[in-house]
């Protein structure tokens, strides 16, 4: 049995903007939306180019107040997109170049030999034995956090599908039509569909998931997959920005 990837802060964002803290270099503008979280990283998306990238999660850190008006995601460490990858960003140290023509007189003390001072090195059957205590350390860590895991999912909780880690819209893309929505989803309990602003809305809605998935498009042939909304009618997921201001969350 799979077991789903622990929650990370970025999935309370519903949808909505944020930026980073430190910017990440090489890459604007500094405009995201979350998309998706494995055990070791989150992947989120440039709300601009669309570009998607992969961001451990050692470098996340703390969430700004939903109710500031930028949204900001603190960084650990200062990163940069490099080689098609997130890395850290090195700093380089600048070695200073030798003074030339010093015109300081030379020392007229004859040159001597530099005393030499023993070193007493600590031995090595202590640093490996500290080694692998901290391992072990870590191994019980990731131990305890995945026991834990199992005990949440296997007690009851109302609404379990709409809080639980694992949300099965994000296998969704924009290129997903009702066939294979349905495909990849299930059937859905009842199925809605109305024209607005000259675009055909077409919502399947999942009565025992709370949520339903919309599909817009010129007409039924053409629609596909613009995003999901909660039973309030908040967004879970959007494939582009577009969805966030259509009449069908009005």
């Amino acid at each position: 049995m799979s077991i789903a990837p622990l929650p990370t802060p970025l999935q309370h964002l519903a949808g909505r903007r944020f930026s980073f803290y430190p910017a990440i270099r090489n890459l604007q503008p500094n405009e995201w939306l979350y998309r998706r979280a494995t055990w070791t990283e989150c992947v989120v998306m440039n709300a601009k180019s669309g570009l998607e990238i992969w961001i451990p999660r050692m470098f996340l850190g703390e969430v700004s107040r939903v109710d500031e008006p930028v949204m900001l995601v603190r960084l650990q460490r200062e990163l940069e997109w490099r080689s098609g990858a997130i890395l850290p960003r090195e700093r380089h140290v600048i070695e200073l170049p030798v003074a030339v023509n010093d015109n300081r007189p030379a020392s007229s003390a004859p040159a001597r030999l530099a005393p030499v001072i023993n070193i007493r090195l600590e031995p090595k059957r202590e640093i490996r034995t500290l080694k692998w205590i901290g391992v072990a350390v870590v191994l019980g860590a990731v131990a305890t956090t995945i026991l834990a895991n199992i005990a949440w999912q296997s007690q009851p909780h109302p609404r379990a599908d709409l809080f639980r880690a694992y949300r099965p819209w994000m296998q969704l893309t924009a290129n997903d039509d009702y066939a294979s929505t349905v495909r990849k989803m299930g059937a859905p309990s009842k199925v809605h569909s109305h024209t607005a602003g000259g675009r055909y809305y077409e919502s399947l809605v999942y009565s025992a998931r709370h949520y339903a998935v919309i599909l817009t498009g010129a007409d039924r042939d053409a629609a596909r997959y613009a995003g999901t909304v909660d039973a309030h009618g908040r967004v879970l997921d959007a494939v582009s920005d577009t969805f966030l201001h259509s009449p069908v969350l009005r």
